[in-house]
């Protein structure tokens, strides 16, 4: 899955809620990665990366375009217990997030 957040938003819990509703409609039973495209600046409660009732979201790959941006996304990382890794190019980040899912399936 790839989201892409309204510029200048404050990404706060009812965001999340949205969220997981959309991972519970397009991926319910499967395995998946979400990518967060950051073409936009908007922030986000570090803390709702703690949430981890989603147990079929393997990972999550940001993709960014500024240094600000990829240092914000590595801060991030310390708070998800998951995989979590920041990119600069979106086809790296598609691949990590296949490679992720297919070492899954291949585990399982």
């Amino acid at each position: 899955m790839i989201s892409q957040i309204k510029e200048g938003l404050d990404f706060e819990q009812p965001h999340l809620e949205a969220i997981y509703e959309m991972f519970e409609t397009y991926f319910s039973g499967r395995p998946f990665v979400s990518i967060a495209d950051r073409k936009n600046d908007y922030t986000i409660n570090p803390n709702l990366l703690k949430d981890t009732r989603y147990k079929n979201l393997l990972g999550i790959g940001v993709v960014c375009y500024s240094e600000a941006s990829y240092n914000n996304a590595l801060f991030e990382k310390t708070f998800f217990k998951g995989k979590f890794e920041p990119f600069y190019e979106m086809e790296a980040c598609k691949e990590w997030a296949l490679q992720l899912v297919e070492d899954f399936n291949k585990s399982n």
